[in-house]
């Protein structure tokens, strides 16, 4: 009986094990692309008005002027030779909406003003496919979820179509091996 019950109890734990697996690897495998586990993480962003885990301010969205958010950093590793930065959120549909894709930011710069459109070079945003910043506009109720981030690259990408066709995940692969940090901000905005 008890080896019965042993094995049994083993068969569970087993089965809670591949489960809890199967889920960090879908997390895993959906993430994007993050910085050699060597690196410090010390780079730190925020932007005009906000930070991570703040309110995305009203106006960069559709229900305002809908300008580039202005950001800033700092704490980038010497080795940088360009920044990139992405935005998404990924809504109920499960597919992905790109706001923002800028990269070739030059090392020298530590911030970028509101409706910045010299700074770097924008690729294409999945919500209208102009090489510009798009605002959110997410429908339904509720607080929606905005991760915006940014790259210390040792070197520019390697992007080998125009400006036009680089989407983000194009711009992640671009960036393979490259990034030598990173920084994250998850931003929170409802709609009126």
């Amino acid at each position: 009986m008890k080896k019965s019950i042993s094995i049994y109890l083993f068969f569970l734990v087993l089965v809670s094990c591949q489960k809890s697996t199967n889920t960090i690897n879908t997390l895993v495998n959906t993430s994007t692309i993050s910085a050699s586990p060597t690196i410090a993480n010390q780079l730190k962003f925020s932007g005009n008005g906000f930070i991570h885990n703040g309110i995305y301010p009203k106006l960069y969205t559709c229900d305002s002027l809908g300008i580039s958010p202005g950001l800033q950093w700092s704490n980038a590793p010497t080795t940088t030779n360009s920044y990139a930065i992405t935005m998404y959120t990924i809504p109920p549909t499960g597919e992905k909406h790109v706001y923002i894709v800028l990269y070739n930011i030059p090392s020298s710069t530590t911030s970028i003003p509101d409706n910045s459109k010299s700074i770097g070079v924008f690729g294409i945003n999945t919500v209208d496919g102009k090489t510009t910043y798009t605002p959110p506009c997410s429908q339904g109720p509720g607080p929606k979820i905005y991760v915006l981030t940014l790259y210390a690259l040792n070197a520019q990408p390697t992007i080998t179509v125009p400006n036009t066709q680089v989407t983000m995940d194009i711009l992640l692969a671009g960036m393979k091996n490259k990034i030598v940090d990173s920084a994250v901000m998850s931003v929170t905005y409802t709609r009126p």
